[in-house]
């Protein structure tokens, strides 16, 4: 079976072959879309991290993240008209994005190969709240998965970085910031991660035995 991370090199290979696709550089902090600006098209994150979000009685609200291999802007698919976007999209860290229109995409999704990429990443992101979800019981463990799932790999140091602001991250993982500290401080004391000059690393063997340990144990 390919491996998750195969897929999504496959995926972002392909995108940046279609006609008429844009790389697009974003600095850390920049807006990439706006809520109900009108959705061209869709972007595919080639580097880099990207929080997704909305707005709660008119104040911004953290509620995705995503990574190298991830979709943005899927509302470019709507059959309404115009399509507009739902919810923000803000770069993290220096990304790069693919960005093809939605006719473009429409085409390459007439290929059967292609379509299954496509439909394979849409059903990661479903897969990701879902997991998410069911870790939110438990702090350390949702900190944990997600700095596997979008940790930025530190080279030949066999770690990962999550550079976030805290309360964006309390956000997404649905806890509050003081149960936050407190899942840092639990993964400290296991030796899987540390915070670190306004980051988290995490060391990503450590922290998928973690997850294994408590999958098992979940099991019996």
């Amino acid at each position: 079976m390919e491996s998750l991370g195969r897929r999504r090199e496959r995926l972002i290979a392909e995108v940046a072959g279609l006609p008429g696709t844009l790389v697009v550089p974003h600095r850390a902090g920049d807006l990439i879309f706006q809520d109900g600006a009108f959705a061209a098209g869709v972007y595919l994150v080639s580097q880099g991290l990207v929080v997704v979000g909305g707005y709660l009685s008119e104040e911004p609200r953290a509620v995705a993240l995503a990574g190298r291999g991830d979709l943005l802007g899927l509302e470019a698919w709507h059959s309404i008209t115009p399509p507009r976007y739902e919810g923000f999209a803000r770069a993290l860290t220096e990304t790069e994005l693919l960005f093809a229109t939605a006719d473009a995409w429409s085409r390459a999704l007439d290929r059967p190969a292609f379509r299954e990429l496509a439909l394979a990443s849409l059903a990661d992101l479903v897969l990701d709240q879902r997991r998410l979800a069911l870790h939110r019981d438990c702090p350390d463990r949702a900190l944990a998965w997600a700095l596997v799932r979008w940790g930025q790999p530190v080279a030949g140091q066999g770690q990962v970085r999550l550079e976030i602001p805290a309360g964006t991250l309390a956000s997404i993982l649905g806890v509050s910031r003081g149960a936050l500290r407190q899942a840092v401080t639990c993964l400290a004391d296991q030796g899987a991660a540390q915070q670190e000059n306004g980051y988290i690393a995490g060391h990503l063997a450590r922290l998928q035995d973690l997850l294994e340990r408590t999958l098992t144990a979940s099991a019996r």
